[in-house]
């Protein structure tokens, strides 16, 4: 790689058995309307032409980094591209997704103007699913979303560099590193939101993780659910951790808790969307306290 002046983006690319649809990813981002930023992409060990089809694109772009390594699990790929990452931002990219052209660009100008930390978008779903995925807009949408779910869709996400390289992913949490991620990530202060536009489209199939280790996948969401609910209470109503923790066990405290956090979030732009997240974590915690009494 011809090294140029400090990058404004490193955007980190794990490549693994990706040959269907790499050209399609590799061509959105060598595309982008920004152009200033390095392309960091570790082929963690495919057995197809993954490398083949990488390397070709290695020669006549400069901006690429090109990695070729023995498998290392998605973590360790991850964690080692941020490690060497030289630019002021890092955006994530998945091998078999497109991002529009405008992606950077439009993300770029939403972080300065909102002074985020990281930023994500809306996705459109190609593949076996059609439609759209919509993310909260503002830091208070997205710290309720992480009562029950991720904020952002992983590959469309872009943030500060300090980010990713003071928390890193955690080989604690298999399947849900994003999920752990994002809630440390607000933890330690770091400010997050959404653009309401496209930006990405996120190829859905058969042989995706989420859909091969829900089971595994679920449970270290709620561990995660879990510690949200403790540490969201504490910053907002001054709870402690042990009666949060009791709370959990007791839809009626649950119920209590949620309404007074939901006064928290009053005249905020988050509110009507909480609205709807909130009776969904009461229900959801309704129906798991149902299970523990009848199982």
């Amino acid at each position: 790689m011809n090294v140029i002046n400090k990058p404004l983006i490193s955007v980190i690319l794990p490549v693994y058995n990706s040959e269907k649809y790499l050209h399609l990813a590799m061509e959105s981002i060598i595309s982008q309307t920004v152009d200033n930023f390095e392309l960091i992409i570790i082929n963690d060990g495919s057995l197809d032409k993954s490398f083949e089809i990488l390397s070709n694109y290695a020669k006549i772009d400069s901006r690429i980094c090109l990695i070729n390594q023995s498998n290392q699990g998605l973590v360790k790929t991850l964690n080692q591209a941020i490690e060497i990452a030289r630019g002021e931002y890092i955006a994530r990219m998945d091998a078999d997704d497109v991002a529009l052209p405008h992606r950077f660009a439009s993300q770029l100008n939403f972080l300065w103007e909102k002074k985020l930390d990281i930023c994500g978008a809306s996705v459109q779903l190609i593949g076996t699913a059609t439609g759209y995925w919509h993310y909260p807009y503002s830091h208070e949408g997205c710290e309720a979303e992480l009562l029950f779910g991720v904020p952002f869709a992983h590959p469309s996400v872009i943030g500060r560099s300090e980010v990713f390289k003071e928390l890193r992913y955690s080989s604690e949490w298999p399947l849900v590193e994003d999920y752990d991620l994002w809630q440390r990530a607000w933890a330690a202060g770091f400010k997050m939101g959404n653009l309401p536009e496209a930006l990405l489209q996120y190829r859905t199939h058969r042989k995706q993780t989420s859909s091969l280790y829900r089971r595994q996948q679920a449970q270290n969401s709620q561990r995660i659910r879990s510690r949200h609910w403790q540490q969201l209470l504490s910053v907002k109503l001054g709870i402690a951790r042990t009666e949060a923790q009791e709370a959990e066990k007791d839809p009626w405290k649950t119920f209590q808790l949620l309404w007074q956090l939901k006064q928290c979030y009053k005249g905020t732009e988050a509110e009507k969307n909480l609205d709807h997240a909130f009776l969904r974590l009461c229900s959801h915690r309704l129906h798991s306290w149902v299970l523990d009494r009848t199982s």
